[in-house]
Order: structure tokens, then C-alpha cells, then sequence
């Protein structure tokens, strides 16, 4: 009896022995098929909802010469970062020029069919159809903003990637040396971390083939920015470690802009007549005297795009209302929009503008943050950028030495004034742009 019971609890032990083997093959069958799945979702036979982006790692903008003028231009070096093969897909790209003076927009288009390998990486140009006439004053040369967008396969809006916006630099090269030069900076590129891909390595990068270098009597030097994540469709993939230079910061920009305005010696504000504006900042771009009872001004510092908007209230030729425009790429903080404040008060400088006082203002346009300024027979105000675009795209600094309603008077002035254009979204002034 005892023997027959061992041999029992003995079958016993072996049935859960067994039974537990089989759950655990069970189990890492199912967790390899789920595994498998999970590497493949990447692959080539995904969906195009599920695709990736592709990344910008260098840009570079000029103005480009032809027989009809000269054309707002861009190039940017783009990585496939998807994932995944997207040779012989369609990838469409679209840039914007958008000009800032007068709002005016053209748009240049270029479509990818060819190959494009994983990591690979590929040049492309975008340049305006309308040539301009430049004149010889840079300064006077038109302000472009550039917005380069792009789709892959058969995606709708929602699938739309916005790549960069940057604005054109002010400078004129071929296309052949914006595309050498391009070339030769490939070290200023974003340092992010690439993500090599699940189903496979990499595919190396192969160096294209050397051309031989045309020399110029006066070689021409442009500026490549790094982007943090356009028609040249150069195939062969770049070598990321051709280069060495280090990518220009937002610190170097503004060291050469906003700062160099503020550390300025010579400087012009509220209450000085014209004259000493033309001293300080040379003479103005545009004026406008069409009002009787008001003459404007616009000075252009050598500032990477500030201006200055002086109004004189009954032909007096003294400066009773400024509007400053600063892009925001130049602004790293408040502070500097509040010093620049101070040396256009210039009514006592032992007294400090009070403020900013911060609100938030809503509008037609939509959200609008201000900073309230306060003085000795003196007010304005700072607002903050509304966008990312246009003219939204920058602050605004206004100061006035009258008793009048400001905000009243500049919203019914910008309409009349083209020059005071760019204050009419910050006055909730809907346009149709």
C-alpha cells in the first residue's frame, strides 16, 4: 500500500513538472511572435500614418542672380530619419517667401521620387519665381521670411511637416557656390542623437564624388544656421564627420544685433529732433508726411533688422511717438527690450522707466501679452510676439511723450501709414493676409 501511494504522489509531481514546461514554451512562443511584430511595425510595409519625419541639419539662404533679377533663395540638408526606405515615394516640399514690407507671398515647389535610403541625406533648393531689383544699399533690400513645408506619400494637411523658418540673409551667390558652400559646412548641423533603426544598421553614408573648385577673384561668404528640428536633389548621401565646424549659436546672432544697438554711443529718442536721429542712424529708409499733422520716419540701425519708427506730431520734426520693431530671434530676454526702452526715453538718465507691468490682452487677432511701461510725461508699452511668422514674429516697443491715448492713436495711424503696417495685428486690426 505504501509503494502504490509513492508511485501515485510521484506521477503527480511529474504531471506539474510538465505542465509548467509547456505554459513557459508557451509563453516565450507568444512573447517571440509579439517581439517580431513589434520590430516590424517600423518597417516598410507600415501604413503612412505611421511614417516618420524627416530631419533639416543644415540650412543656408542668399539671393540668387539670373537674367531677370535676383530671387530669394534657401538649401537645406535633409536626413532620412524615418525609419524606414523611402526611395521611390513622393515626398513634396513647398517654400513660402514671404515679404515682410508688403506681405506679399511666392511660392516655389520641388517633389522627391528617387531614392532615399534610411539616414541618407539629401539637398534641397527652393528658390522665389519673382526676381527683385536690389539696390546697391543693402539695407534697403527687401526683408524675406522663407517657411519650407513638406508631405510624404498621400498624406493629407494633417500630415504636413513644417521643416524650417528662417529669413534670407542679404547676400548674392550662384546657385553652384551656395551649394559648394553648403558643402563645406556640413559640420554645422544639429547635435541630437540618431536613432539607428530596429530592422537593420544603417546604411553608411558614402563621400560624393570631389569637384573641382572654380576659383573666385572675391569669394562670396554666406551663413549656415543649424536647425532644431528648399529644388536640388543631389542622391548621394553626405559624410556627417566631413566637416568640423561648430554650429553658429543664437548668442553669436545676437551679440552682432540687438546688443551692438544697445551698447551704441551715439544714440537718438523721445523729444530729439530728426536731425539727431539721422546722426545716430543714418538717414531714413522711408518717411511719410502726407498727414498734416503728422510726419513719420523710418530709420533702419545697422541692428540685423531693428527699426525705428519716429513720429513727429505737427511738423515740429521732434520725435513725439517711436515704435520700435525687434525680430524675436534677437530678444534671448525681456531686459533688452526694457534698456533699449530706457535709451529712447533719454528725458533724464538717472530716472529708470517704471515697469513692465505684465497683462494679457484679448483681441480680434487673439492672445496679446503686454508689458506697461511708466515715466515722467512718458508711457508705452511692450508686447510680446503674437506668432511664429511675419510680422507677428517680432516685439514691439512703443513710447510716446504726449498726453494722447497711444494704443488709440497708432491703431488709427497704422491704417493710414504703411509703414506702421506691422502694428495692426498687435492693434487687433484683422487683415486680410
Amino acid at each position: 500500500m505504501q509503494l502504490e501511494a509513492s508511485k501515485q504522489k510521484s506521477q503527480k509531481l511529474y504531471s506539474l513538472v510538465a505542465l509548467s514546461i509547456a505554459l513557459s514554451m508557451g509563453f516565450f512562443a507568444t512573447a517571440s511572435i509579439t517581439a517580431q511584430r513589434a520590430i516590424s511595425y517600423s518597417g516598410q510595409n507600415d501604413s503612412e500614418s505611421t511614417q516618420g519625419k524627416i530631419t533639416p541639419r543644415s540650412v543656408l539662404t542668399w539671393w540668387s542672380h539670373d537674367a531677370t533679377g535676383y530671387h530669394p533663395s534657401l538649401a537645406l540638408l535633409i536626413e532620412n530619419s524615418t525609419g524606414r526606405d523611402l526611395s521611390n515615394t513622393s515626398i513634396r516640399f513647398q517654400g513660402r517667401f514671404l515679404d515682410l514690407r508688403n506681405g506679399y507671398t511666392q511660392v516655389a515647389r520641388d517633389e522627391w521620387d528617387g531614392q532615399y535610403q534610411r539616414n541618407q541625406q539629401k539637398f534641397l533648393k527652393l528658390r522665389g519665381p519673382t526676381p527683385y531689383e536690389l539696390p546697391i544699399d543693402k539695407d534697403q533690400w527687401p526683408r524675406i521670411e522663407c517657411k519650407v513645408m513638406s508631405r510624404i506619400g498621400s498624406v493629407s494637411d494633417e500630415g504636413t511637416q513644417d521643416l524650417v523658418v528662417t529669413r534670407i540673409e542679404r547676400i548674392t551667390m550662384t546657385d553652384d557656390e551656395a551649394m559648394e558652400k553648403l558643402r563645406q559646412d556640413q559640420g554645422r548641423r544639429l547635435s541630437t542623437t540618431r536613432q539607428a533603426s530596429p530592422i537593420s544598421p544603417p546604411v553608411a553614408p558614402k563621400r560624393p564624388p570631389k569637384e573641382t573648385k572654380k576659383e573666385h577673384p572675391a569669394p562670396l561668404v554666406a551663413t549656415a544656421g543649424s536647425l532644431n528640428g528648399g529644388s536640388f536633389s543631389s542622391g548621394a548621401p553626405i559624410n556627417e564627420r566631413s566637416s568640423t565646424i561648430k554650429p553658429v549659436t543664437a548668442t553669436l546672432a545676437r551679440a552682432s544685433g540687438l546688443n551692438k544697438l544697445l551698447n551704441q554711443g551715439n544714440f537718438a529718442g523721445l523729444g530729439d529732433d530728426f536731425y539727431q536721429f539721422e546722426q545716430a542712424f543714418k538717414r531714413p529708409k522711408d518717411t511719410d508726411a502726407r498727414d498734416p499733422n503728422w510726419t513719420w520716419a523710418r530709420f533702419v540701425p545697422d541692428a540685423d533688422g531693428v527699426e525705428l519708427l519716429v513720429g513727429s506730431k505737427g511738423r515740429t520734426g521732434k520725435a513725439d511717438v517711436i515704435v520700435a520693431v525687434i525680430p524675436a530671434f534677437l530678444v534671448s530676454q525681456e531686459a533688452q527690450v526694457v534698456n533699449l526702452a530706457q535709451l529712447l526715453y533719454k528725458k533724464n538718465k538717472s530716472e529708470k522707466l517704471r515697469g513692465p507691468q505684465n497683462s494679457v490682452r484679448y483681441l480680434p487677432t487673439g492672445r496679446l501679452q503686454v508689458g506697461v511701461l511708466q515715466g515722467s510725461n512718458c508711457k508705452g508699452a511692450i508686447f510680446h510676439p503674437r506668432g511664429q511668422t511675419g510680422n507677428d514674429n517680432n516685439y514691439i516697443l512703443q513710447l510716446s511723450r504726449l498726453s494722447d491715448d497711444l494704443d488709440n492713436l497708432l491703431a488709427a495711424q497704422c491704417r493710414r501709414v504703411p509703414m506702421l503696417s506691422v502694428y495692426q495685428g498687435f492693434a487687433g486690426i484683422q487683415t486680410d493676409d
